[in-house]
């Protein structure tokens, strides 16, 4: 068959055109069933599809900024009546509004569930929903296809990567699904299930050197979990003995840093490549962690003294050469304007790269059933979350404030030069020591401006 598969992104995302990361979602999907012919349409590099081009079917993965694009586009497909799937991590948690607008709508992950579906597509048998996940779903009458376990990760596709016509600067690879920690405001653990799913390190590894230069692991945290720490282990000693070094960035906690054997596991990581992690540190407000749920995976063991072992639990990491962006989300009911500028002081002070956001409750996530459920959710407002004390408008403002000091010329550059103290740390060779210095401060100064037009693209949408 002849395939359209088309990640969906609005005039106003803050990664169109700025992303360097290669989005994996179209490539492995392509990958589950590559028998058949595929068109893929990056809507982060281009512009919209082509509706009048042939295709027997169309597969649309939105998430939750592009979701009224992902609509509007499958409503002009379904016009010229031509199948429409819609899927992605937003589409899992609205699937009912998603079914509005799509013959079909996958909840969960795509892989397992992509074959089945386009046989059924073929033997005239189609579904209204496709669903992976252990929990009952429950269909309102409609048809449904469901597998109630999660995907195996021994079976993970090769993903068709070459069907991009947009060169990535980093290619995409992962090696777990599933987090413990289910924060409030996330929705990972809801569709990825709660526990830490692992890949085979041999097909890990034979993805990656198949790369020619940068990467970016996708798993939840790159330092992974306690329980995990021996397959992190055995996986950075694999990739430190392929014989072309690769740089490459992830996600992260900082509860590795609190123990012993997580450091180590960070040593390991710095020394397989790991140049820059981003790491969502949520708040600086003990009380509002709690809420949240985020103490323990920033590594707090002690309440009284939680700023302080997060900031020893920082330097760690700084101090193996590791970029360190620090994210985090005001909104929650103890924040008021000051948090915003206390935050950005937090940052200053610490050396991190400065990712501040206004808290939005995302459908599918704890928080959103529980202001839902309080009558706090309003989706007229640019932010959702009705704040006892904070306004919209005051809140744009503060974000603009914030980000503007937090990204100027000497800010970059102070941070860079910090950084630069520790970029000669993973190799012993002279010639070695100068190029990756070199390589590391231009990095890390780029770095921060592509961020910076990120944080502003985020606010402008917000604002728009």
């Amino acid at each position: 068959m002849k395939i359209t598969l088309i990640l969906a992104a609005g005039a106003n995302d803050p990664l169109k055109k700025t992303d360097p990361f290669m989005p994996l979602s179209l490539p492995l999907l392509a990958g589950a069933a590559p028998e058949h012919e595929y068109t893929f349409v990056d809507m982060l590099a281009e512009e919209m599809p082509d509706y009048d081009k042939p295709t027997d079917i169309v597969g649309i993965s939105s998430r939750i900024t592009a979701e009224s694009t992902a609509y509007k586009i499958a409503d002009e497909f379904r016009k010229r009546n031509v199948p429409v799937v819609l899927g992605g991590a937003q589409i899992s948690s609205v699937p009912h509004r998603a079914k509005a607008h799509a013959d079909v709508v996958v909840v969960g992950e795509g892989e397992p569930l992509w074959p089945i579906l386009l046989n059924d597509f073929e033997t005239k048998k189609l579904k209204d929903f496709y669903v992976c996940s252990p929990v009952p779903f429950d269909a309102k009458g409609m048809s449904v296809y469901q597998m109630f376990s999660y995907f195996d990760l021994k079976n993970v596709p090769t993903p068709l990567r070459y069907l991009y016509r947009k060169k990535y600067d980093f290619d995409t690879v992962f090696a777990s699904r599933g987090c413990p920690i289910n924060c409030d405001f996330c929705s990972v653990s809801s569709i990825f299930g709660c526990q830490t799913r692992l890949r085979p390190i041999a097909d890990v590894v034979k993805e990656i050197d198949t790369f020619k230069n940068f990467y970016y692991l996708l798993d939840d945290t790159v330092f992974g979990r306690p329980s995990n720490y021996d397959y992190y282990t055995e996986l950075f000693d694999t990739i430190i003995k392929l014989p072309k070094k690769r740089f490459w960035t992830g996600q992260a906690n900082l509860d590795a840093a609190s123990t012993p054997e997580g450091r180590e596991i960070i040593r390991k990581a710095a020394q397989a490549g790991l140049l820059y992690a981003s790491i969502g540190i949520e708040s600086i407000n003990p009380e509002v962690m709690k809420t949240a749920g985020t103490l323990k995976k920033n590594g707090v063991r002690t309440y009284d003294m939680a700023i302080q072992e997060m900031q020893e639990n920082i330097r760690f990491i700084q101090e193996q050469g590791i970029v360190i962006s620090g994210w985090f989300t005001i909104g929650y009911d103890q924040d008021t304007i000051q948090t915003f500028y206390d935050t950005l002081k937090f940052c200053e002070e610490n050396n991190l790269i400065p990712i501040i956001n206004a808290l939005e409750a995302l459908p599918g996530t704890q928080l959103f059933d529980r202001l839902t459920e309080e009558n706090r959710i309003d989706t007229k407002k640019t932010i959702n979350v009705s704040h006892p004390v904070l306004r919209d408008e005051e809140v744009l403002i503060a974000l603009k404030n914030v980000n503007k000091k937090g990204f100027t010329f000497r800010q970059n550059l102070k941070r860079t030069m910090y950084y630069a103290k520790y970029f000669d740390r993973d190799t012993r060779k002279m010639n070695d020591k100068i190029h990756n210095k070199i390589f590391k401060f231009i990095f890390t100064f780029v770095l921060q401006n592509k961020l910076k037009k990120g944080v502003i693209g985020y606010i402008n949408s917000s604002n728009s």
